[in-house]
């Protein structure tokens, strides 16, 4: 089982791979908001891992987390555990071209990710960074994005580059 230490790591280089690709490519921004959900998970698996628990599919994890499961140990806060949530379904979309939110799933219409669905994934992130940072005192710092689409206002580490 990986160590709290070891996701920490992991999360970190995928926050430095994020800004690598970020800065050297104008757009695939389904692989930056692939990146943003898999740091998060890293950290949701930092988390677990404080209390003993491992878990190789999502809606496991879903379910430890969730902020109705009383019986969880582990759950998260309503917004943190909504933010968690949104970013999974973000990386969904950018990796099997699916709207989680469309009712209508007999469609055949491929859903793209732009810029705007990467700054939705970044405020997401930016959510469960600033929760994990003041439960564990991690070490973040804010990094520099660029996309047209951020407001630096309303984040406190991704600004606008």
């Amino acid at each position: 089982m990986a160590k709290y230490e070891d996701h920490i790591l992991q999360a970190k280089r995928n926050l430095n791979f994020l800004s690598s690709i970020n800065h050297s490519v104008d757009d695939c921004f389904d692989w930056q908001v692939t990146v943003c959900f898999y740091t998060a998970l890293h950290f949701v698996n930092a988390h677990l891992s404080k209390y003993g628990l491992q878990y190789r599919k999502h809606k496991d994890v879903n379910y430890a987390l969730n902020f109705e499961n009383r019986t969880s140990p582990a759950r998260l806060p309503e917004e943190e555990y909504l933010a968690y949530m949104a970013l999974q379904s973000l990386s969904r979309r950018s990796r099997y071209l699916v709207n989680d939110k469309r009712s209508d799933q007999s469609s055949t219409q491929a859903h793209f990710t732009y810029d705007k669905h990467l700054v939705r994934g970044l405020r997401h992130l930016n959510k469960l960074l600033q929760h994990f940072e003041a439960l564990y005192h991690i070490d973040l710092k804010p990094m520099a994005i660029k996309c047209d689409e951020i407001k630096t206002s309303e984040m406190a580490y991704f600004t606008r580059a």
